[in-house]
C-alpha cells in the first residue's frame, strides 16, 4: 500500500466511517488520579475508544505496552475497517489488529515477525505512527515540534534507516523526547506512554480536518449508566458536545455538565459517543416548558422573572420579592414595624443530644409569614433524613437596625447551632467559636443533610455562599446561617 494515505483516507472516513467499538461514559479511573501526566489524554483516549479499561474501573497506565496491544490502538484509528474485518472473521483482539495492520500497510516490509506479547519500544511505535501519518501530514505543514537533531540529544544513536521517521515524528509534535533530552529509542513503553503518543496523531489528523462536516450517533445514559434514547445528528470535526442540538435529547432530560467529556472534541475517528443526561427535576421540568412557551410565542421574557419555579432558586429574585414583600421591585421591609408585622412563630421538630444519645425534641423560631409552611416542611425533612443531624439551638427573625442589611431583618434568615457552627472571615472568628464537621456533632458537614435540604428549597448556606470553598482560613463563612435570598 502507499505510504500516502493518512489525510485522504481519512477524509473519507469522516464521512464512511466504521466507528470503534462504542466508547464508555467519560469516567475517572482509580489508578489514574488528576495529577498524573497523561490524566487528561488517556481518559479521552478511553471517551474515544481507542483504549480501554482493564476491569475494576482501572485503567493500568503503568503497565507495559505489547505489540499485539498498540497494534489494536492503532488499527483501532487509522485501519478501522481492516480491523473490524479482522474481528469479523474471529480473530482476537491483538490476532486482529496484526493482521489489519498488515492488511493497510502499517507494518514495515523489513519488519522481523511480530511477537504480539512482546514490549513494544519507542522507536517502534514512532515508526508505526510515520508510516500510518506518511506524508499527507507532513505536507499539510502543520509543524508543531522541532528539529530532531535539535531536541534529542541521541538523535545520531538512532538507527539511521529510522531516522527519518523519528524527525518526522519529532516535527510534528508527536515525539518530544524524554525529561533528560534523549529519545531513548529502546525503552519499552507504558500504556499510557502509547495512549498520549498515539492521541497527539488524531489530534493532529483532526486539526486538518477541522470543521469537516460529519454525522454521529449518540447513545444517551443517565447518571446511573441505563440507556435512555439515541439520536443521530450533523457535527463537525473539532467541534463540542455542548453544541448539539437540545432537541435531540429524550423528554425530561438536559445534559449533565459535570460529565467530563462535554469538554472533549468531537473526533474525526469516532462517530458514535455516549453522553450522559441529567434527569429533570420538577422545577427543572417547568422552567424548560415555560421556555417552550415562550419560543412557540406564548408568553413573553419579561414573564420568566414571575414564575413559580423561582422560588426554589438559590439567591434573590422578583418572584421572590413579590412573595416576600409584594412587589416585585422591593427587597427588604421598611422598618422594624412592618418586619414585625410578617412575622410568624413556627414549631419544628428536630434532633437533639442527650446523654451520647440522639433524642426527639422540638424547637421554635419566628419567620417570614410567607416562608412557614417551606421551613416547616424543611426541618421536617432534616428530622425524618437518616442522618438525624442535631440541633439544639436555631434562630431566625431578628431586628438588627434600620441600616442592618443581612435577612435576620426579613425574617428570611435562619441560624443553627450557633456556637458550633461560626462566623469567621480570614480564619478570625466573628460570633460562635468552630466549625469541626466529623468531630463536633453539632457543625454542620457541607455534604450532609442540612445543606442539601436547605438547598433543594432554594436557601443558600453561609459556609460557602460567599467565598471560593468552605475553608474558614480564607475568605469570610456564617456556616450556621441559611438564607432564603442568598444575604
Amino acid at each position: 500500500m502507499k505510504r500516502k494515505r493518512a489525510l485522504s483516507c481519512l477524509l473519507l472516513a469522516v464521512l464512511l466511517m466504521v466507528p470503534l467499538s462504542i466508547p464508555a461514559r467519560a469516567a475517572e479511573y482509580i489508578d489514574l488520579p488528576a495529577s498524573h501526566w497523561a490524566h487528561d489524554d488517556m481518559c479521552y483516549a478511553a471517551w474515544l475508544g481507542i483504549v480501554n479499561g482493564v476491569g475494576g474501573n482501572q485503567i493500568a497506565p503503568a503497565a507495559p505496552l505489547s505489540w499485539g496491544q498498540f497494534l489494536t490502538m492503532l488499527t483501532r484509528v487509522f485501519a478501522p475497517r481492516a480491523y473490524q474485518s479482522a474481528v469479523s472473521r474471529g480473530l482476537p483482539w491483538d490476532q486482529a489488529g496484526l493482521a489489519a495492520a498488515q492488511d493497510a500497510g502499517l507494518l514495515p516490509e523489513t519488519a522481523p515477525a511480530v511477537e504480539l506479547d512482546a514490549a513494544i519500544t519507542r522507536l517502534e511505535v514512532a515508526v508505526l505512527l510515520d508510516r500510518a501519518l506518511s506524508e499527507d501530514m507532513v505536507s499539510f505543514g502543520v509543524r508543531w515540534g522541532g528539529s530532531a537533531e535539535e531536541t534529542l540529544t541521541d538523535f545520531y544513536l538512532i538507527d539511521p534507516a529510522c531516522r527519518e521517521a523519528v524527525s518526522r515524528m519529532v516535527s510534528l509534535g508527536i515525539i518530544r523526547g524524554k525529561a533528560d533530552g534523549t529519545f531513548g529509542g529502546d525503552d519499552p513503553l507504558q500504556r499510557c506512554d502509547g495512549s498520549v503518543l498515539l492521541l497527539r496523531a488524531v489530534r493532529l489528523v483532526d486539526a486538518a480536518l477541522g470543521g469537516t462536516p460529519t454525522e454521529v450517533g449518540l447513545l444517551f445514559v443517565d447518571e446511573a449508566g441505563q440507556p435512555v434514547g439515541d439520536a443521530f445528528v450533523s457535527a463537525q470535526v473539532g467541534s463540542s458536545l455542548y453544541f448539539l442540538p437540545g432537541e435531540s435529547l429524550p423528554a425530561g432530560y438536559d445534559f449533565d455538565y459535570s460529565d467530563n467529556s462535554f469538554s472533549y472534541p468531537i473526533s474525526s475517528v469516532q462517530n458514535q459517543y455516549v453522553v450522559t443526561l441529567h434527569a429533570l427535576s420538577e422545577l427543572e421540568r417547568q422552567e424548560a416548558d415555560f421556555w417552550d412557551r415562550f419560543y412557540r410565542g406564548e408568553v413573553s421574557y419579561e414573564e420568566y422573572y414571575l414564575q413559580d419555579f423561582l422560588l426554589k432558586e438559590q439567591g434573590e429574585n422578583p418572584r421572590k420579592y413579590l412573595l416576600l414583600f409584594g412587589s416585585q421591585d422591593k427587597r427588604r421591609f421598611d422598618n422594624q414595624q412592618e418586619a414585625a408585622a410578617g412575622m410568624t412563630a413556627v414549631t419544628v421538630p428536630v434532633w437533639n443530644i442527650s446523654n451520647g444519645k440522639k433524642v426527639s425534641s422540638t424547637a421554635t423560631l419566628t419567620v417570614h409569614a410567607a416562608l412557614a409552611e417551606d421551613v416547616k416542611e424543611i426541618f421536617t425533612e432534616i428530622y425524618n433524613d437518616p442522618e438525624q443531624f442535631p440541633i439544639h439551638d436555631v434562630g431566625g427573625y431578628a431586628w438588627r437596625g434600620d441600616s442592618a442589611t443581612g435577612e435576620h431583618n426579613c425574617g428570611t434568615a435562619i441560624d443553627i447551632n450557633s456556637n458550633e457552627n461560626y462566623q469567621v472571615r480570614d480564619g478570625a472568628a466573628l460570633a460562635g467559636s468552630h466549625w469541626l464537621p466529623g468531630q463536633d456533632p453539632y457543625s454542620i458537614p457541607e455534604n450532609g443533610s442540612v445543606v442539601r435540604i436547605f438547598a433543594e428549597h432554594g436557601w443558600s448556606w453561609g459556609g460557602d455562599a460567599w467565598a471560593w470553598d468552605t475553608d474558614p482560613a480564607e475568605g469570610y463563612h456564617d456556616f450556621m446561617h441559611f438564607s432564603y435570598m442568598g444575604g
